[in-house]
């Protein structure tokens, strides 16, 4: 008689072109689970948000223009206008470099025309137009120097950014283990099925061997009962087993987005994995807490920057001009030959020195707590991965033992089953033996989905399913 694990590998190696891969349920799973596309969506966003801190460093340019008409009442009509009519642009392009300097260049100019009253003592003035330019430099000497307080901003976002995307993807990755999960459940079921099938076919046919002997006076009635009774117990594990496949093919259905009820279609049978993957890496969640630290430690110097005293000299050179119909005006400081400067330096400090040490003790404990819990999870990793190596172990243990008994168990019924042919045993003695194979092989089946769940334990660890 063929070995149970034999007709395993005949199964799989000739399973239908149209059985649905592992692998193709995970390919489905990536494109139609609603969380993982929901998760997919944050990773992307919480990649961006880093990018915001950085905007300190881009170029801002600001622009305005204006149009001004004031009619008024002549309170002295000699004297007083009736009219004030101006024109006038901005413009202004500033940037912070890494450096911490800053630099600041505008530009403004405006047309003005006031009209007086006609007969008066004043007529229509010509209209002025000015321009004004200017450029403005600033150095922090203390705080922010070299853009220290932007980088920690920077360091903070990218590192909490990481940590957002290293948990998105655990988050992600138990969804994909999830799913390897619920195949194997489906998987193993079916095949649990398919060997109650055929017990139910070999008791029936027990049945009526017992129920032939019976008519020929050579088994009692009890023996008729017993094996109805038995063949109605594995009808009724067979019904149970086509129950747990209804629920286990609508939670297949459910992680790859498809209607519950929907036809799941062939699987490929399981077969036992040749090893368990080694370890690599840390886990997604250990890599978001390292990520979390980074992003306490920077908070910290954000904090230290923000209530850092802060010296910064800067300077200033403007220039005025305006011309009256084209004149120019005002002797030569109106012609901008005389620009303006200005230099100077500049202190500020928070005075509230107490609230700031303890800002800080709430930012340096935070920081001691990320790393006590990089410890906790590096030690809660490192021992489940032991376990399951263990349990691996112990797995691939029991299935050879389990094998060895199959094939025995197999050969015992074979042969009992010729004894009842020949009249030479009972009834009971070949149900007892027929349940004993049937019982062997469904062990090796829920051992090989131990095995099956073991290794995907193990990818979930190592991150091996990408979930995008």
């Amino acid at each position: 008689m063929k070995s149970f694990t034999l007709a395993l590998a005949l199964l799989v190696s000739g399973a239908s072109a149209q059985a649905v891969s592992l692998d193709a349920y995970l390919d489905q799973v990536r494109q139609g689970n609603p969380q993982l596309k929901a998760l997919r969506s944050q990773d992307v966003a919480y990649s961006l948000a880093a990018k915001e801190p950085q905007t300190a460093y881009s170029p801002m340019l600001t622009a305005q223009a204006q149009l001004f008409d004031d009619k008024l009442e002549p309170a002295m009509a000699a004297f007083s206008p009736e009219r004030t009519q101006s024109t006038g642009y901005s413009v202004g392009l500033s940037k912070l470099f890494s450096t911490g300097t800053y630099l600041g260049l505008d530009y403004k100019e405006d047309s003005t025309e006031i009209s007086f009253p006609k007969g008066g003592f004043i007529g229509s003035m010509p209209a002025t137009i000015g321009h004004q330019w200017g450029v403005t430099l600033n150095q922090s000497l203390w705080r922010n120097f070299n853009a220290s307080e932007v980088k920690a901003g920077i360091a903070q976002a990218e590192a909490g950014s990481l940590a957002a995307r290293a948990g998105n993807r655990y988050a992600a990755q138990a969804v994909l283990l999830q799913a390897r999960s619920a195949y194997v459940q489906l998987a193993t079921v079916r095949q649990v099925m398919a060997i109650q099938s055929e017990s139910l076919t070999r008791n029936a046919k027990i049945l009526e061997w017992t129920k032939q002997k019976q008519a020929d006076n050579l088994a009692d009635k009890v023996d008729v009962l017993q094996v109805e009774a038995v063949v109605r117990q594995v009808a009724l594990g067979l019904a149970t087993s086509k129950q747990s496949e209804a629920e286990a093919a609508s939670r297949f259905n459910a992680l790859r987005g498809e209607d519950p009820g929907k036809e799941v279609g062939d699987l490929e049978p399981l077969s036992a994995p040749g090893s368990l993957p080694t370890a690599k890496g840390d886990r997604a969640d250990l890599e978001a807490a390292r990520q979390a630290l980074r992003a306490s430690d920077a908070a910290v110097d954000s904090v230290i920057q923000r209530y850092t005293p802060d010296i910064s000299v800067f300077a200033q050179l403007s220039a005025n001009e305006r011309d009256i119909d084209g004149v120019k005006a005002f002797g030569d400081v109106s012609k901008g030959q005389h620009p303006q400067t200005m230099v100077g330096i500049k202190l500020s400090a928070n005075l509230d020195r107490g609230l700031f040490n303890e800002v800080l003790k709430g930012a340096k404990e935070a920081t001691g707590a990320g790393a006590a819990q990089i410890e906790d999870k590096r030690q809660a990793a490192a021992q489940d991965w032991k376990q399951l190596e263990e349990q691996w172990k112990g797995v691939q243990a029991r299935l050879s033992l389990a094998t060895e008994l199959e094939k025995l168990q197999g050969e015992k019924a074979d042969r009992e089953k010729t004894r009842y042919r020949d009249g030479r045993t009972t009834n009971f003695q070949v149900l007892r033996f027929e349940d004993d194979y049937s019982l062997a092989r469904i062990q090796i089946l829920q051992l090989l989905a131990n095995a099956r769940v073991l290794e995907a334990q193990a990818r979930f660890y190592n991150g091996d399913d990408l979930p995008w």
